[in-house]
C-alpha cells in the first residue's frame, strides 16, 4: 500500500466497497455540519435539503463542479487504485449566527466529529465480521469464503481508515479546511486579515502542503490506521 494507495488496480469489489465508504462518510461529515449551523441558528443548508446524512443531499446534480469533486474525483482516484479523494461542502452563512466566528468554528469541528462518528461505526462491522468468523467459520477457511463477513469486513476496514485519514487532514489549520475555521476564531485581527486574504488560494495552498511536507504525516497515519485495525481484529477473535 503506497501511501494514499488500496491496494489493487481493477478490483471491482474492492472499489464499489470504497465509493460507498465515502458516500456514507460525505453524509455524515457534511450532515454533521447542516445540522449543527441550524442549531446555532442558520437554517441555510436546512432549507436546500441538506440537513441529513444522506449523501446524495450533498451531491448537486445541477452543479457541474458538486457532480465533479464530490462524485468524478472519487471515482477516478478509486479506480486509479488509491483511495477517495474528493470534496463536498455545506453552504453556510455566518450573518445567521449569533456569534459569528464562534458558532462558524463550532460547525467546522463538528464535520470531522462526523468523521469520528463513521470510524467507530466502520470499527463496530469490522470487530463484529471478524467476531463472527472466528466464531462461526470452519478451521482454516478464509473469510473470503462467507460473502457476507467479507463484505462487512472489507467495508468496516474502509471505513475505520478512510475516516481516520480524512478526519484528521481536515483538521489542519490551513484557509478553506474546518482547521482553519477553528483556528480563525482564535486568531487577532492581523491573523484574521491574513487568513481572508489566502482564502481564495486554500484549496490549492492545502493540496501542495498534503501531496510535499504532509506526506509523511500521512503515511503515519496509515500505519497507525492499521495497527489499530489489527487490535480490532484480535478483539473480534477474543470477545
Amino acid at each position: 500500500m503506497n501511501w494514499l494507495g488500496v491496494g489493487g488496480i481493477g478490483d471491482a469489489t474492492g472499489i464499489v466497497l470504497w465509493l460507498l465508504a465515502w458516500f456514507v462518510t460525505i453524509g455524515l461529515h457534511e450532515g454533521a455540519h447542516a445540522w449543527t449551523a441550524w442549531w446555532l441558528g442558520d437554517d441555510t443548508a436546512h432549507m436546500l435539503g441538506k440537513r441529513s446524512i444522506n449523501p446524495v443531499r450533498h451531491i448537486d446534480f445541477k452543479d457541474q463542479r458538486s457532480i465533479l469533486f464530490t462524485v468524478v474525483m472519487p471515482l477516478i482516484s478509486t479506480i486509479a487504485g488509491f483511495l477517495p479523494i474528493g470534496i463536498a461542502w455545506v453552504p453556510v452563512n455566518p450573518s445567521k449566527f449569533r456569534h459569528p466566528t464562534r458558532d462558524m468554528a463550532i460547525t467546522a469541528i463538528a464535520g470531522p466529529g462526523g468523521n469520528l462518528i463513521a470510524a467507530i461505526l466502520g470499527a463496530g462491522l469490522f470487530v463484529l465480521a471478524s467476531f463472527l468468523y472466528y466464531k462461526l467459520g470452519q478451521p482454516g477457511t478464509p473469510i473470503s469464503d462467507y460473502v457476507a463477513l467479507s463484505l462487512l469486513f472489507e467495508f468496516g476496514w474502509r471505513m475505520v481508515l478512510l475516516n481516520i485519514l480524512l478526519g484528521a487532514i481536515n483538521l489542519v489549520p490551513l484557509p478553506g479546511v474546518d482547521g482553519g475555521t477553528v483556528l480563525y476564531h482564535f486568531m487577532n485581527y492581523r491573523g484574521r486579515e491574513l487568513f481572508d486574504r489566502l482564502a481564495p488560494y486554500g484549496l490549492m495552498i492545502f493540496l501542495v502542503i498534503m501531496f510535499t511536507v504532509g506526506r509523511p504525516f500521512t503515511q503515519k497515519l496509515v500505519e497507525l490506521s492499521m495497527k489499530l485495525l489489527g487490535l480490532l481484529a484480535g478483539l473480534g477473535r477474543s470477545a
